[in-house]
């Protein structure tokens, strides 16, 4: 089985925040009591989103947009992304459409991966449970192979917004040209390859 790596978008490219609370509650869908619930793709009504530039005390420069800019946890994808990942998207997630208010004239999507995998090896991977022992974060991941069924995208029971790819998934990436795609070999990677 190929390395499995966690998905980030890399902080040199845009981040993005609905641009009312009604549109940052579409995008926040994995927050329970912050969140609404996410409709099936056909009721979706695409929320509007803008750069986030800081809290207002001290702003922040508008990014490149790049190909994998973030809304938070789940991720964002351009057209280019989807077109050229179109195999695994079909097989791995649903592509909820967004606008962007500084790239109207081109098509994003947030990432919902469907994927769900019960494949980490707790024992041998580092990781932090809460008082109930319920997993809250994977650190360094070992998973057990018999269980990732070939997937190259896809998350753990305990998170919907850490996605996790093959080496298959990074290589096509970067063969694409994508830019702004980070890949994580544990949790505090210094040093990420970025697309």
């Amino acid at each position: 089985m190929s390395e499995i790596f966690l998905w980030r978008t890399s902080d040199k490219y845009a981040g993005y925040i609905g641009k009312t609370d009604p549109d940052e509650r579409k995008v926040t869908w994995h927050i329970a009591g912050l969140g609404e619930p996410l409709p099936p793709l056909e009721k979706w009504d695409a929320p509007m989103l803008t750069q986030y530039l800081g809290d207002g005390k001290k702003p922040r420069k508008p990014k490149k947009i790049g190909d994998s800019p973030s809304v938070g946890r789940p991720h964002l994808i351009s057209q280019k992304a989807a077109d050229a990942l179109q195999d695994i998207w079909e097989r791995h997630t649903t592509l909820y459409p967004v606008h962007l208010d500084d790239a109207s004239n081109e098509t994003y999507y947030m990432v919902v991966v469907k994927t769900m995998l019960d494949c980490l090896d707790e024992a041998a991977s580092r990781l932090s449970k809460d008082y109930k022992g319920k997993i809250c974060s994977v650190f360094d991941w070992v998973f057990r192979n018999e269980y990732l069924d070939n997937s190259d995208l896809f998350v753990l029971p305990y998170n919907e917004t850490d996605y996790y790819v093959s080496s298959q998934f990074k290589d096509r990436v970067i063969k694409a040209g994508l830019k702004g795609f980070a890949f994580y070999t544990h949790f505090w990677d210094r040093n990420p390859l970025i697309s």
